[in-house]
């Protein structure tokens, strides 16, 4: 009688480690791969930020143009009242807290001539209300001077907007950071996304 020895087939230490290493690679390329989508959403997502703000600031404007008055309205927390001296009446607060003000288009508390510019801070306050922004630093719209704004190093967080007078144009600028192509504005920090508003 003769026997048939069989040999049980197996994996060798090396066609493990082979396996591993192509483990290894294929994973390691996939979380590259993962990590660049994840950046391109967030220069997306910061873009797109800069549009609405933008779009807001036109659109408010335009109704100063059109009717001679708009909304400049201010988050929860802060009253709701009318201040005569800057042209604003207060018309009510809506179910989240947001005080709705209308604004004469031509009033300044300090008697000037307005300008986008010399509009700005009411912008950036109706700006934060619009978007829920709180009105500290923990939000994603600033009011710092636009010449700070855009220093290297500056923004301590892509996807900061800034909101300010620059003479009579009010000048509205997102820090989309290093990463992020597509800018009107780039220095060592990285690019920004700039417009300047004029009054209508």
């Amino acid at each position: 009688m003769i026997k048939l020895v069989t040999k049980n087939k197996a994996f060798t230490l090396i066609e493990l480690l082979v396996v591993i290493v192509i483990i290894a690679i294929l994973s390691g390329g996939s979380f590259f791969v993962y990590i660049k989508f994840i950046a391109s959403a967030e220069c997306t997502k910061h873009k797109e930020q800069h549009r609405k703000v933008v779009s807001l600031a036109e659109t408010t404007y335009a109704f100063c143009r059109l009717n001679g008055s708009t909304y400049m309205n201010i988050g929860p927390g802060y009253g709701c009242r009318s201040q005569s001296n800057s042209g604003m009446t207060a018309k009510g607060v809506d179910a989240s807290g947001k005080c709705t003000r209308k604004w004469d288009c031509k009033t300044d508390w300090a008697g000037r001539n307005i300008t986008a510019g010399l509009s700005s801070g009411h912008f950036a306050t109706h700006a934060k209300a619009e978007f829920k922004q709180p009105h500290n630093t923990s939000g994603f719209i600033r009011e710092d001077q636009w010449q700070n704004f855009i220093k290297p190093n500056n923004p301590e967080r892509e996807g900061i907007t800034n909101i300010r007078d620059k003479g009579d144009d009010m000048h509205i600028a997102t820090y989309l950071g290093p990463s992020c192509s597509g800018g009107d504005f780039s220095n060592s920090a990285g690019n920004y996304l700039i417009n300047e508003i004029k009054w209508p």
